[in-house]
């Protein structure tokens, strides 16, 4: 079994206190864009991106067709909300130092892709097997009431816990997950129910249907503890994992591709 490229971004700190990485969620979506391309080219190996995201909205794929999307935009904007396109579908999806997200990317030239049910199944599993090290029994459900909300979301206990979604270009499938950690839902619930009101498509959404991971193992975890679970259920999953840095070529593309991610206010 082939080895897959293993990449850890996790402190977030130094990033946002470096003034040449203002705006830090957009870098981070678009380096997962620029990795997404490089596996896809064959440039980079299949490669599993552990990262803890700045804060701010990323958008869904389709939220641009609502009837005051630039409305909303603009509102949030004023109030200093970072807004970034994902490539992947589904919901905005509130982002904060205090999730950790996971994107798998595969890469399948020259063999067919696989179905959307199928990807979820098999680029979920390090998650699944992540969770159980932790002595959480994960599985596919749809909560109503919780954050982007869809049917290969992993609940634990009816409670949802990890938000996924994917998407599949030429060469290449990129499954992504986020999963609030220590905290971080209160601003999922006001972000996401606020951007929709605002755009002009109201969400329900209730504090009760989700988890974080804190609350769900009854205890407090650390960083290292959670990566060690995450890394070994990913090795379990897909096989063994190379720990490496993004390549000079992605990071140069993903700046290419800060314009596409971005969403301003006045364009």
């Amino acid at each position: 079994m082939s080895a897959w490229r293993l990449l850890l971004s996790l402190d977030i700190d130094a990033e946002a206190d470096d003034p040449t990485h203002h705006r830090p969620l957009a870098r981070q979506y678009a380096l997962e864009a620029a990795i997404a391309e490089a596996v896809a080219e064959g440039r980079a190996p299949p490669t599993v991106w552990i990262w803890r995201p700045a804060e701010g909205l990323a958008l869904g794929r389709f939220d641009s067709r609502l009837p005051r999307f630039r409305e909303a935009v603009r509102a949030l904007d004023a109030q200093g909300v970072e807004l970034v396109r994902r490539s992947s579908g589904g919901q905005a999806v509130w982002q904060s130092p205090e999730f950790v997200n996971v994107s798998v990317f595969a890469p399948v030239r020259g063999r067919p892709r696989p179905g959307v049910p199928e990807a979820y199944r098999r680029y979920t599993q390090g998650l699944v097997a992540a969770l159980a090290r932790l002595s959480l029994k994960a599985e596919f459900q749809h909560v109503e009431g919780a954050f982007c909300d869809g049917p290969y979301d992993l609940a634990v206990d009816g409670k949802k816990l990890v938000g996924t979604a994917q998407v599949q270009k030429r060469g290449v499938v990129l499954v992504h997950g986020t999963m609030p950690v220590w905290g971080g839902l209160e601003g999922m619930l006001y972000w996401v129910s606020r951007f929709y009101a605002l755009a002009g498509r109201p969400v329900r959404l209730e504090r009760d249907a989700m988890a974080t991971l804190r609350e769900l193992l009854g205890r407090d975890l650390s960083q290292d503890e959670l990566v060690e679970a995450l890394v070994l259920g990913h090795e379990e999953a897909l096989g063994p994992l190379v720990l490496e840095e993004p390549s000079e070529h992605e990071r140069v593309r993903a700046e290419a591709l800060l314009a596409h991610v971005r969403v301003q206010p006045d364009g």
